[in-house]
């Protein structure tokens, strides 16, 4: 289990995780468009993972076409992140992941995430600590640096050294946040000196802007360009009909509500609902509906209306629509 990212074929590509958008329901959206992506869940506190069985219940069990899955997890306790890790391996999971590059201010000042760019030898620590307590693989996602990018290597090679069997990379510092455009020569300079897998995360619109950029990389991580778009992660610059968005946004919040209830499935699927028909010239027309569903009937009488108002388009796509 230890080598699966070694063995695993390459390249591949990867739903990146983020907080709100990568739970079971988006995951199965994208499996069932793009059937070899590797999935990464959102991130979860490894303290409340092990004081929560609530929580590990509810976020841990997966569908079978969501895996192999690897699920993201945050902290700053070393012991925490061993007693989290024994827990994952329970659900059948196929790699853990350890968040090392979330920007957001009271992450960082609690020195969880991009805070152990900082606090590197506790970072080392969680590392062999969690390698020893678990059988699954470890990987770690992180950033350029806090604030320039000149220490990454070093950093990098510790993290492997510690245990950690892939590494990714957003290729921003935690003070620029999500802004800047990438540059990637560096991060192809650190794969050069690491025998881990290398992964790249962020400015990657869809498969072919990876394919463009992947030179000696193992593969790429689609994070904001597949909200809305799973299609993203398919070859030839994919765009869907109007008749496939439909049925994908159905899929979508059926799986929403199932795995989340009726209240809080009702409430998430509004915002995916407009950005799956953002280049749909209708749209504004069907917003207020859309984003005040308050159950999947609701989801279905908006679907269904579009359906019948444009029932002569649905085999366009949707910037062929009149």
């Amino acid at each position: 289990m230890k080598d699966f990212w070694k063995n695993i074929e390459k390249p591949i590509i990867a739903l990146a995780p983020m907080d709100g958008y990568t739970d079971s329901a988006y995951r199965q959206v994208v499996k069932k468009v793009a059937p070899n992506v590797m999935c990464f869940s959102e991130f979860y506190s490894a303290d409340w993972l092990v004081y929560s069985k609530f929580l590990a219940d509810s976020v841990l069990p997966h569908a079978d076409s969501e895996k192999p899955l690897i699920i993201q997890i945050f902290g700053k306790d070393p012991e925490m992140f061993a007693k989290a890790a024994q827990i994952i391996e329970r659900y059948n999971i196929a790699g853990i992941d350890i968040n090392m590059g979330c920007p957001a201010k009271k992450v960082v000042k609690s020195w969880h995430g991009s805070g152990l760019i900082i606090n590197q030898d506790t970072a080392f620590r969680i590392i062999e600590t969690i390698n020893k307590a678990t059988k699954l693989p470890i990987s770690v996602k992180t950033r350029l640096s806090f604030d320039g990018w000149e220490w990454l290597l070093n950093f990098a090679k510790w993290l492997e050294s510690a245990g950690a069997s892939l590494l990714t990379v957003h290729w921003r510092t935690a003070k620029q946040a999500y802004t800047w455009v990438a540059d990637f020569a560096q991060i192809y300079e650190v794969k050069k000196h690491l025998s881990i897998p290398v992964v790249c995360n962020w400015d990657i619109k869809n498969y072919d802007d990876w394919i463009s950029k992947l030179q000696n990389l193992d593969w790429f991580m689609i994070w904001r360009g597949s909200f809305g778009n799973p299609w993203a992660f398919l070859p030839g610059n994919y765009k869907p009909t109007l008749w496939e968005i439909l049925d994908i946004m159905e899929f979508h919040a059926a799986k929403l509500m199932e795995t989340k209830w009726e209240r809080k499935g009702s409430l998430e699927v509004r915002k995916h609902l407009v950005l799956y028909l953002r280049d749909f010239p209708g749209v504004k027309h069907y917003r207020k509906a859309m984003v005040t569903v308050n159950n999947l009937l609701e989801v279905q009488a908006v679907i269904n209306q579009i359906k019948s108002d444009y029932l002569s388009q649905l085999d366009k796509k949707p910037n062929e629509i009149e």
